[in-house]
């Protein structure tokens, strides 16, 4: 009984051999990412044999593996486990093993990526917070031993937003991996907050606003850095709101090119023209207007809102 689950066992282990009709051969891939404990020969080659021996165990630095050497590490394994002497061939140029076995903390992420950024910009960025400040999205990050990390892609200027920036790992001067790393830039901006509750149409005041800087991730948006007293609020503000440069604007009570009533009175006839306004103006202003019907120049009074009153002279 013995004797016959001995030779079932070895048959288990042999019919994979067996059924590889190019003598046993193995395909190395280029490059693997490897953790702390047991490397199996599945992990880095396209093995898929039951018989799965561990080749490396707690990788701590890069490892180069060459084709022919691994042949005959498998092979004498091969043997000296199962007693059968079986030919392997391993086939490509050669791999590495990159042991992703360090950590890099969120904060020497940051460092790290902000160091380079200054280098690479050709305006100056100051400390951290002076004008920009980068937030690593991961908390941790898994790095490979024994290798130089350094930012690749970097550019000549920065910009608020997320962005991944791709982070290269070399070993004794070769590109072996490369991954993108998340981050989220602020930049500092000066815009006016609104210091209550603005209803629409308001002209503001300088009880309504106060210039404020805040750090912002946002790149379209262009805050009001100018003074917007004597402006008119275009939708309404809650209380502590950065006012956009869109949201606001200085409105007269006729603006130019609007379609325009003129009032004149004659005795006690009352006159209404169609006309056009040259040139805005608030209520009390003179302002230029042309006569749709003579094509003729006027001046006369603003009114109210789209009416002009023409006095005698």
């Amino acid at each position: 009984m013995k004797l016959w689950i001995s030779f079932l066992f070895s048959l288990i282990l042999y019919l994979p051999l067996m059924a590889n009709k190019e003598d046993n051969r193995l395909y190395l891939k280029p490059k693997t990412i490897v953790g702390v404990g047991e490397v199996r020969l599945s992990d880095f080659t396209n093995w898929k044999g039951n018989w799965n021996p561990i080749i490396f165990q707690n990788v701590k630095a890069p490892l180069v593996i060459k084709p022919d050497d691994l042949t005959n590490q498998i092979t004498t394994l091969y043997l000296k486990e199962t007693g059968t002497n079986v030919s392997f061939t391993v086939m490509g140029k050669e791999g590495i093993l990159l042991p992703k076995t360090s950590i890099l903390s969120k904060k020497e992420l940051e460092v790290s990526l902000w160091k380079d950024l200054i280098a690479s910009n050709e305006h100056s960025l100051g400390e951290m917070g002076d004008t920009f400040r980068i937030s690593s999205e991961k908390e941790t990050f898994p790095s490979i031993t024994g290798t130089s990390p350094v930012w690749r892609s970097l550019g000549r200027t920065l910009h608020a937003g997320k962005r991944l920036f791709p982070l290269d790992f070399y070993y004794e001067g070769k590109l072996v991996h490369s991954e993108s790393v998340p981050f989220l830039i602020e930049e500092k901006k000066k815009a006016y907050f609104t210091k209550r509750e603005i209803p629409s149409k308001t002209v503001l005041t300088d009880d309504d606003v106060e210039l404020r800087y805040f750090f912002s991730a946002d790149s379209v948006r262009e805050y009001t850095d100018e003074n917007p007293v004597g402006k008119t609020a275009l939708n309404g503000f809650l209380p502590d709101t950065a006012i956009e440069k869109k949201q606001v604007r200085t409105l007269h009570t006729i603006e130019r090119g609007q379609e325009v009533e003129l009032v004149y009175t004659v005795g006690n006839l009352l006159l209404k023209i169609k006309t056009r306004a040259m040139n805005s103006g608030n209520r009390g202003e003179e302002i230029s207007l042309l006569n749709l019907a003579s094509q003729k120049m006027l001046r006369a009074r603003v009114q109210s809102e789209g009416v002009c009153l023409l006095e005698e002279r």
